[in-house]
């Protein structure tokens, strides 16, 4: 029966009884990180003590543990005072000291458990629990220890990046393209700038019929190579984009004119919202695209046929103001719905002075943003 629960992935958090608990000293936390990554595993005093006090001298580390030790039985033995009295969380034996396994659980050992399965179930668990790198923002100011903390952490993110590509290939494998695309997109944004799992993404779109969004996903890497490390898409990565712009031209140009579908641009930097939006504009039959923030809206309608924007006003880089004001400048004549939950009238009566030709409040209705787009569209 598990007494406790430690969480290390992320931030540091301690779990029992399904709530979360803490102990006073940030030592002790980190004693009980540093046992829990390798449970049953026996540990010597003197290599905790030259660990978490390494600028003091062995006596004086060890008098420093011992006081430690004192305080954390304490504050254990009050998590659950039955099963702590009955089975201690914390093992000592002579001049050792151990989690006891059966006792403690720590999501660090479950994720490896997930990832020495090597299925595509365990791998998913292991996704799934992976929520950050190894005790994000977490230092001790003890060279030794945080040494330790940062040589776990990389491996345990080079680890996660792994499982992230051999689930993606896995799905792949079976042509399960939209659980593929949602596996993709969590490996990027572990590490947006791994430029395979980009052309991985860019097949994926272009396999499922939206050649559109895998061109997107070539600006964004364009973009985030040129910004992170002032370099451009290697060359594989640059045929593949022409490859699925040619492709996307021959199938533009195939389609008979006035075929009706009116396309709409939806910029949204919240995914869910974005999401949202575009599950309910494309079930009512209208071609949707797609921007994450402003500066990739200026592109998409430099390429695109655009009938209609739908924008939000609180976008990275490029405000929703900024970007509509842009685009009157250019003399593009497209109009424009602006989304809000800003509070006050300000950013409504600020977007129908610039051109806005509606405004909605958040949260919008389904049926009253169909109603306002058919309106818009209709003008």
């Amino acid at each position: 029966m598990t007494t406790l629960r430690l969480e290390l992935l992320g931030d540091f958090r301690m779990v029992a009884d399904g709530g979360l608990i803490t102990v006073s000293a940030k030592k002790a936390q980190a004693l009980l990180a540093y046992l829990a990554v390798k449970p049953a595993q026996l540990v010597s005093r003197d290599k905790i003590a030259s660990l978490l006090w390494g600028s003091f001298g062995p006596e004086q580390a060890r008098q420093s543990l011992r006081q430690m030790l004192s305080t954390l039985r304490r504050e254990l033995k009050a998590i659950a005072p039955s099963s702590i009295d009955a089975e201690p969380v914390l093992v000592e034996e002579n001049d050792f000291l151990a989690l006891d396994a059966q006792h403690v659980a720590c999501d660090v050992v479950e994720f490896e458990t997930g990832v020495a399965g090597g299925t595509e179930e365990s791998l998913k668990h292991a996704m799934e629990i992976y929520t950050g790198d190894f005790l994000e923002g977490f230092e001790l100011d003890e060279d030794r220890y945080d040494q330790w903390v940062l040589g776990e952490r990389d491996r345990l993110h080079r680890m996660a990046l792994r499982v992230h590509n051999q689930l993606l290939e896995l799905l792949t494998r079976r042509d399960a393209i939209d659980e593929a695309i949602a596996t993709a997109q969590h490996s990027l944004r572990i590490d947006p700038l791994q430029e395979p799992v980009h052309r991985a993404l860019m097949r994926l779109y272009a396999q499922s019929g939206d050649p559109v969004n895998a061109l997107q996903q070539y600006d964004i890497l364009a973009r985030s190579l040129k910004r992170e490390l002032n370099v451009n898409p290697d060359s594989e990565t640059q045929k593949l984009q022409r490859e699925i712009a040619a492709m996307r031209s021959r199938r533009t140009s195939a389609e008979p004119e006035g075929n009706g579908r009116k396309q709409v641009l939806i910029v949204e930097d919240n995914q869910l919202s974005r999401d949202l939006a575009n599950a309910v504009l494309s079930s009512a039959g209208y071609a949707v695209v797609v921007a994450q923030d402003g500066a990739e809206a200026l592109m998409v309608l430099g390429r695109e046929r655009i009938d209609l924007m739908l924008l939000d006003i609180d976008l990275p880089f490029i405000d929703g103001h900024s970007l509509l004001q842009a685009v009157r400048e250019k003399g593009i004549e497209i109009p424009a719905i602006v989304i809000s939950g800003l509070p006050g009238e300000e950013p409504e009566v600020r977007a129908l002075e610039i051109g806005a030709v509606d405004f909605i409040r958040k949260p919008v209705k389904n049926s009253v943003l169909l109603a306002r787009v058919a309106r818009a569209l209709k003008e």
